[in-house]
């Protein structure tokens, strides 16, 4: 199996998202899309039909969490943290911890990896695979990069269960990272949760307009605003910090499905970009006008247009972390989601470092992520 594997360029790959995704990274440098993000880009060819894009970094500083573990794990939490937990004596327990593992896993080049199906985003979507070829793509990045560890994100036991199975069976570690949030039911039993039929009539009452993507072409502007008021202002300032270039590509390239509703002055009040893989779908684009009153429910109208596209679509969508209560009284399924990460070609200390992340993710973090419901 492995002899079929083999990276290529982007100008090799068959037509459509994939192809235009992978020539943004391919013919620039990363930080020109993602400000916050620097990183190797390539294509990893698995069969005729089936790519996924790889990301390579060694150590870099300041990465953004969609490629750096250290950030997703020690700075990211931090802020998070501070912010969602209550308890202080809980808090500052978790704060020490945090402080604790850092130097650690600095120490133990924790950012010296590789990311597999990485679009660095906040949730990878993963195609329809029954997860046969993971030995093989183990062994082919071994050979290709043997100084480094071998990272998938964003598999959750709701839906990737089987391929969680696989890779334990191969010897990844599988670390816990966050609680997402799944709706797979049918728009007849989504529409009868009490705070659906709430946020119907907000909806109706503020007659804002609904914007198609082709409708969203003229506001690609104001959406990337309204996405850095909410993901870099008021959420951490490691999220993904698109660009404007960055947000033209995804809309004339398709790679992304632009919505919004515009309010009567012309301006965008909310917005969402979802990316689709297989059946999954997800929204890592989003925003709203955090200034504007909480009764003008402008985040009920942003959170609103994933879930329409879902049911006109019959796909699956997978509305990622933060904002639990919102999302579990709105038909949100909690599921754990895990980084799966191979480290056994590499030397004791720093795969060691990795079994000591596993151990405070899964035997502290989850705990607490399901107790508090987060």
């Amino acid at each position: 199996m492995e002899n079929n594997l083999k990276w290529i360029n982007w100008e090799d790959l068959p037509e459509g998202q994939f192809k235009s995704f992978a020539q943004l990274f391919s013919t620039r440098s990363s930080n020109q899309s993602i400000k916050n993000v620097l990183t190797d880009f390539r294509i990893l060819k698995v069969s005729d039909n089936l790519f996924f894009p790889v990301t390579i970094n060694d150590l870099e500083i300041e990465n953004s969490f969609v490629c750096s573990p250290h950030t997703a794990y020690v700075l990211y939490s931090k802020e998070e943290l501070k912010k969602k937990i209550k308890n202080r004596w809980v808090k500052y327990f978790l704060l020490a911890i945090i402080s604790l593992i850092d130097k650690w896993l600095k120490f133990g080049k924790i950012d010296k990896n590789i990311h597999v199906n990485n679009f660095l985003l906040s949730t990878n979507p993963y195609p329809e695979w029954d997860g046969s070829q993971i030995g093989a793509i183990t062994d082919f990045i071994k050979k290709n990069y043997p100084e480094h560890a071998i990272i998938f994100r964003s598999l959750n036991r709701f839906q990737h269960q089987s391929l969680l199975d696989i890779y334990t069976e191969i010897g990844y570690k599988l670390i816990g990272s966050r609680q997402v949030y799944i709706i797979n039911s049918s728009k007849e039993i989504w529409s009868k949760k009490r705070n659906n039929k709430l946020d119907n009539k907000i909806i109706k009452e503020q007659q804002l307009t609904y914007l198609n993507h082709e409708e969203m072409r003229d506001y690609l502007e104001q959406a990337l605003e309204l996405y850095s008021q909410l993901y870099l202002r008021k959420y951490p300032k490691h999220n993904p910090q698109f660009t404007i270039s960055y947000f033209r590509h995804c809309y004339f390239e398709k790679i992304m499905v632009f919505q919004g509703f515009k309010g009567k002055d012309g301006l965008l009040k909310a917005f969402s970009g979802l990316f689709i893989i297989g059946n999954t779908i997800t929204s890592p684009l989003l925003g709203y006008d955090t200034k504007a009153p909480q009764k003008d429910g402008l985040y009920i109208h942003a959170a609103r247009l994933a879930p329409m596209h879902k049911f006109v679509n019959d796909q699956l969508l997978n509305l990622s972390s933060g904002a639990s209560q919102f999302k579990r009284s709105r038909g949100g399924t909690p599921s754990i989601e895990y980084s799966v990460v191979f480290t056994k070609h590499l030397p004791f200390r720093r795969s060691f470092t990795w079994s000591i992340l596993q151990f405070i993710s899964n035997k502290i973090g989850i705990p607490l992520l399901e107790k508090y419901e987060l």
